[in-house]
């Protein structure tokens, strides 16, 4: 994946390690270059640059992706809203996967719980803050569950899905029954994310493209 993933000519790797949420140029003022050079300091500064697409990680992408394509997300919401009201648990809170997914939900309105390995805690817009609720209750107040657990021996406990809830499974060894979990009424299973992933990386290649060539 990382091989697959990486784009040499931007020097960056496309799969796991895009953090970029706004794009940026090199600044050319040639008073601040002069004055830069004066302090003896020869480095590059860049500024923000709001006409370039920003690009985001693949497999959180793909889960957001999925949940708009479930209509999770309400379209007749404006963008950044199209979350409200709705309640998603993360079962992992990896660089890779459980921070920015949380992030991005909690971007467009969600309220997230971000479960780690032993504790529990609310992600909103730009904020991280503990909470007491354990992994089964905020598991039992959720629209969306999204399990990533690296665990071949980890299980959702079923017991904590209420009807109607979309759940995704990223993890490679599945973390969720998935006999045992469409038995339960109205319940939307996604037991992989690869595929959709893989979209997300030609999305960001072609941006990356985009940006530099355009």
């Amino acid at each position: 994946k990382d091989v697959e993933g990486m784009c040499s000519t931007y020097r960056q790797n496309l799969y796991r390690n895009v953090r970029c949420v706004t794009t940026y140029n090199p600044i050319k003022d040639k008073e601040v270059l002069e004055a830069l050079s004066a302090a003896g300091l020869n480095r590059t500064l860049y500024e923000k640059d709001e006409s370039k697409k920003c690009l985001l990680p693949c497999t959180p992408l793909a889960c957001v992706k999925i949940l708009e394509a479930l209509h999770v997300y309400d379209m007749n919401l404006p963008e950044g809203n199209r979350m409200l009201g709705k309640t998603v648990t993360v079962i992992n809170r990896s660089e890779v996967l459980g921070r920015p997914l949380g992030a991005m939900l909690a971007n467009d309105g969600a309220s997230v719980y971000s479960v780690d390995v032993d504790n529990v805690y609310v992600q909103s817009r730009g904020k991280m803050f503990d909470t007491k609720k354990s992994v089964e209750e905020v598991c039992r107040e959720s629209h969306v569950i999204v399990t990533g657990v690296p665990d071949p021996n980890f299980n959702l406990d079923l017991s904590w899905i209420r009807e109607g809830t979309v759940v995704i499974n990223v993890a490679t060894d599945s973390n969720v029954d998935k006999e045992s979990i469409l038995k339960i009424p109205n319940v939307k299973y996604v037991p992989l994310v690869g595929k959709v992933t893989i979209a997300m990386l030609g999305r960001n290649l072609l941006r990356l493209y985009e940006n530099f060539h355009s």
